[in-house]
């Protein structure tokens, strides 16, 4: 399993990443946003994603978003493949998206928006503080 920054070569994984979130969503009847392909592609191509790759097979997933020219930073999109979850993947997704974003962006406010336990919970893990 490797978890690695995702670039232009890994957007062919897009249109599956984008189904994964979707099926999600309506699993487990979530709020989770729809992401394009296409909005997935260029988080890829920007630099601004990380992605969990098992051989030539889709693992996880999660991208940076980015607001006021690099001073705010929130991790979205997170998600992990069927197959992969309750094995910490998640975790160590979220982690090596944190480390991107302090490499990419070192005076950022790094933040994230849920609603989910789970996400909550890796989140404060990592050291990420609860606000209003």
């Amino acid at each position: 399993m490797k978890i690695i920054r995702a670039k232009a070569e890994h957007i062919i994984y897009a249109k599956t990443i984008s189904e994964c979130i979707d099926e999600s969503a309506k699993s487990r009847g979530t709020g989770i946003a729809r992401r394009t392909p296409e909005y997935i592609m260029t988080k890829m191509q920007n630099g601004n994603a990380v992605i969990a790759i098992d051989q030539d097979k889709f693992a996880g997933f999660c991208y940076i978003e980015v607001w006021g020219h690099g001073k705010y930073v929130a991790h979205s999109g997170l998600i992990v493949a069927p197959d992969y979850r309750g094995q910490g993947l998640a975790r160590k997704i979220k982690k090596e998206v944190f480390d991107l974003s302090l490499k990419k962006y070192p005076d950022a406010k790094v933040f994230g928006i849920t609603t989910g336990m789970a996400v909550m919970k890796i989140n404060y893990q990592l050291g990420y503080k609860p606000v209003h």
